[in-house]
């Protein structure tokens, strides 16, 4: 929902299996780019926790709190590291209110 902050919780998969073993990259295991539609309202975030935290695993989870800034449809971009390779997932994400 649009203002609100709300857990996006995102699943890295390889050929459909958990992959458990993330990379830091520039000191995360993610970082998420959020893009609106039209006006290219722009919002980049910071997963919660970091690696060596002793809290925070390595995958397959990557949860992130963040709040779009309005209705629309958004495009999401998810950069992680992965066998040394620095990765894009993109997602699309419709958003209403």
């Amino acid at each position: 929902m649009p203002g609100d902050g709300r857990l996006l919780t995102l699943t890295v998969r390889k050929n459909g299996e958990p992959v458990t073993d993330l990379q830091p990259y520039l000191a995360a295991y993610g970082h998420l780019v959020i893009l609106r539609a039209g006006d290219l309202a722009y919002v980049h975030v910071h997963p919660n926790g970091e690696p060596g935290d002793g809290v925070t695993a390595p995958g397959p989870d990557v949860t992130f709190h963040t709040a779009v800034p309005g209705p629309g449809t958004y495009r999401l971009f998810l950069d992680f590291m992965h066998d040394d390779v620095v990765r894009t997932a993109a997602f699309t994400l419709p958003t209403t209110r």
